[in-house]
């Protein structure tokens, strides 16, 4: 099958929604498909490097560093897309590219499916002054996406919830978990410090950590990894040197980080799925995250980590984990066992090709009636 990925952000970027389109290119290659990415570039002209395609675009007011814009649908590259013909396109990003994506869908008469990444409910502060306001303009956004796809893809029922308080069709929102490659070799674990790693940015809630750490009674440095646009405003109110901003990870090093925590924190509660948690897991850190509907059958209390509601939970929990080092091994063994049985790109694989075969026999169905 000849599978074009389109997305706004790419490998330049380290986030989630990323790392989950990295893994599904290469599981989906793996499977022996044919699999290209359009993607926005980060220069003033169009290219290509084997098979992704940087379509040229500009840098706008970002609400994550080097957010990139462009309506380029008559873009040379384009034009090779579509005399590429592909069979389904997989849509990650709600704004230019989709746009983009939408105009080769139509030439090349084959299906967009759609993976909903972001609760936008959250964001609604960069864009709108009231959140009123702002829900209902995401609302129609949102709409009008489902409508041009054929089907939306929601990493959890929690995604689903949001999608049908839109008044989208039941009947087009298929739930599938995002999965991660998960080493066959246990992580070894040198703890070395609490961390956090992820976008930096208001909706994450990092300045309630932040407080929270400040309070607790350890020795442990709290590592924050990653970038946004809240940073240089944290960065501003810590007055701490035990706190320590490390900046955007290399993919590569992504790992190391959590293979070297004590525990993985993050009070976000703006994930569709909380993919950074899930990769916490599969590298054996112990994860203690504020409680939310996205973490229902990844985060298990006493097994893998907990879930806390207020400050003294969260003490009570990262206290026990760091000052128990057998508990604390069980519970990084049952993490790392359970994002392996639970959250496999293999399986991920399998399941969103499985959901392309249905969106191409849904548009054959339609053109054939």
């Amino acid at each position: 099958m000849k599978i074009l990925i389109t997305t706004d952000t790419y490998t330049s970027m380290v986030n989630g929604v990323v790392r989950s389109i990295v893994n599904l290119k290469n599981i989906l290659t793996d499977m022996g498909n044919e699999v290209r990415v359009m993607t926005l570039s980060e220069r003033n002209y169009s290219y290509k490097n084997e098979e992704v395609y940087y379509i040229k675009s500009i840098r706008v007011n970002p609400i994550y560093p080097n957010a990139r814009f462009s309506f380029n649908k008559k873009d040379e590259l384009v034009r090779e897309i579509i005399d590429w013909n592909p069979d389904i396109i997989h849509s990650q990003s709600e704004f230019s590219s989709f746009y983009i994506a939408n105009k080769i869908k139509k030439e090349c008469n084959c299906p967009i499916v759609h993976t909903y990444h972001t609760i936008y409910e959250d964001y609604t502060h960069y864009f709108s002054p009231s959140k009123v306001w702002g829900t209902k303009i995401i609302r129609r956004f949102t709409r009008l996406i489902a409508n041009y796809s054929d089907y939306i893809i929601a990493p959890t029922q929690k995604t689903k919830d949001i999608l049908k308080k839109y008044d989208i069709d039941d009947n087009k929102i298929l739930i599938s978990p995002t999965g991660i490659e998960i080493s066959d070799t246990k992580p070894v674990r040198d703890e070395k410090y609490i961390l956090y790693l992820g976008r930096i940015a208001k909706e994450k809630n990092i300045k309630e950590l932040i407080d929270y750490y400040k309070k607790l009674d350890t020795n442990y440095k709290f590592v924050i990894a990653g970038d946004g646009p809240y940073r240089k405003e944290l960065m501003e109110y810590v007055n701490d040197s035990n706190i320590e901003f490390v900046g955007m990870v290399n993919p590569d090093e992504v790992s190391n980080y959590y293979k070297n925590a004590i525990v993985f924190i993050s009070a976000s509660t703006s994930e569709t799925q909380g993919l950074t948690y899930i990769e916490a897991l599969s590298n054996g850190a112990v994860c203690i995250v504020r409680k939310d509907k996205c973490i229902e059958n990844v985060i298990i209390d006493g097994f893998n980590g907990y879930s806390y509601e207020n400050f003294n939970q969260f003490k009570n929990f990262v206290e026990y984990v760091i000052q128990n080092d057998s508990l604390r091994e069980n519970m990084s063994n049952n993490a790392y066992d359970y994002a392996k049985d639970n959250f496999s790109i293999e399986s991920f694989g399998k399941r969103t090709f499985e959901i392309y075969n249905k969106a191409i026999d849904k548009i054959s169905y339609k053109i054939s009636a």
